[in-house]
């Protein structure tokens, strides 16, 4: 999870993510309820700040040394084979 929103956090401007816990749940492919543990995990490490409807990055730096090595590497990968990609408007 740590991963997924870092890279939602990639294509946003700003640290908000307007984002359900049901989206996640069928884009990350797990149950709901194990996106709910997963954010209160998250937001108890003071990483995020979840809402309805909501997520706010507070850490990024936390997430991505949660994410452990799964996030930097394909994101490189992605910008050398693509470019950069500009956050909208």
């Amino acid at each position: 999870m740590a991963r997924w929103l870092l890279m939602c956090h990639d294509r946003v401007r700003g640290d908000r993510l307007a984002i359900t816990h049901e989206f996640m749940s069928v884009m990350l492919g797990v149950r709901r309820p194990g996106v709910t543990v997963a954010i209160q995990e998250l937001e108890g490490r003071g990483l995020i700040r979840a809402t309805r409807g909501e997520i706010v990055i507070r850490d990024r730096d936390g997430l991505f040394q949660l994410a452990d090595g799964t996030y930097s590497e394909p994101e490189r990968e992605y910008r050398r084979l693509l470019g950069k990609i500009e956050k909208p408007l």
